[in-house]
């Protein structure tokens, strides 16, 4: 096989694992009628307020994101990065195949707002970092919850947890599959002109993320603001829905389904796993598992208004050719 034949075969090795991942997810969990018939109960319990009641919040989440991206230095202004990072969230939660197209919509983004290649791909590698990082705090109350929840009552929460023991170990596999395979693209690639090339963009990309890792700190602690933020959400939310639920526990439950979807990022939008884990932090916080599938879903509905934004990564490709139409006339 030739590499053009090398690279075809990878491109769709990599569409089609997180294909079989949300296939099996979504398969196991609409094929369960205990499942769906929890999953109605919680739609059931949804109150159109509730969702109003977070946009607010959200928005404020995000400027305080935009905040952390500008500490990182790109160069654009605070209106064109805010714009950048809509864009990417939108990108983020709703073009969830395959994963992690919603940064590479967030860089591309950045580029057409003014900022430079290399700039928008070290920005978008240190702020996802601090991003995950600023979650570990959030991660351990999480898990301090539902250790103690194991330890009060193991065999209650060992049965959900084994019901996505088999997508795990799938997307393990998928992990597994798609390392080997770039070992192999890379050793075949390495001694060619665009492996040297390759090599020395590398460089230059590592002396853009050292200059703008001087901001790192303050984007973590921004960030760390920024899930803070989400988890008052859901507090919010129980208050309109009439839930009695206690702010830090608003925290663990949004902590867990956030843990979710980082830990287990090869399944598509966490689909499933933000829920499944919304349900056994809020059942070991007492919340009965209809209000906190229903707190998820929340989630997701905030998502879906706020992807509108989605549509102004057109409006900026078409702006951009515009721009370039007078120049290659």
């Amino acid at each position: 096989m030739d590499r053009q034949g090398h690279a075809g075969a990878g491109r769709w090795l990599g569409l089609a694992l997180p294909a079989v991942a949300l296939a099996l997810v979504l398969g196991s969990l609409l094929g369960n009628p205990a499942l769906r018939a929890l999953l109605a109960a919680a739609w059931g319990r949804i109150a159109p307020m509730a969702v109003l009641a977070v946009l607010p919040v959200q928005l404020a989440a995000i400027l305080v994101c935009t905040m952390a991206q500008q500490a990182l230095r790109p160069g654009i202004p605070f209106r064109a990065s805010f714009v950048a990072r809509l864009v990417r969230d939108a990108a983020h939660n709703l073009l969830i195949f395959p994963p992690g197209l919603g940064e590479v919509v967030g860089a591309r983004a950045l580029v057409l707002l003014g900022g430079r290649v290399r700039m928008a791909t070290a920005l978008r590698v240190l702020d996802l970092t601090a991003e995950i990082l600023a979650e570990v705090p959030y991660m351990m109350l999480a898990g301090w919850v539902l250790w103690h929840w194991w330890a009060g009552s193991g065999s209650a929460i060992a049965r959900p947890a084994l019901s996505h023991g088999r997508e795990t170990a799938w997307g393990v596999v998928a992990l597994l599959l798609l390392a080997g395979l770039a070992g192999i693209v890379w050793r075949r690639l390495r001694h060619t002109r665009l492996g040297r090339r390759l090599r020395a963009e590398a460089h230059l990309l590592g002396r853009e993320l050292r200059r703008q890792r001087v901001g790192f700190p303050a984007a973590f602690l921004l960030h760390v603001i920024g899930w803070g933020l989400s988890g008052v959400q859901v507090w919010l939310a129980a208050r309109v829905m009439g839930v009695p639920l206690d702010l830090w526990q608003a925290l663990a439950i949004e902590s867990a389904a956030t843990s979710a979807r980082v830990i287990l990022f090869f399944v598509p939008g966490g689909l499933g796993m933000q829920e499944a884990a919304a349900v056994l932090a809020g059942l070991a916080l007492g919340v009965p598992a209809p209000a906190a599938l229903a707190f998820s879903l929340v989630l997701r509905l905030r998502d879906v208004a706020f992807g509108l934004a989605l549509l102004g990564w057109p409006l900026l490709e078409w702006r951009a050719r515009l721009r370039a139409a007078p120049a290659s006339g």
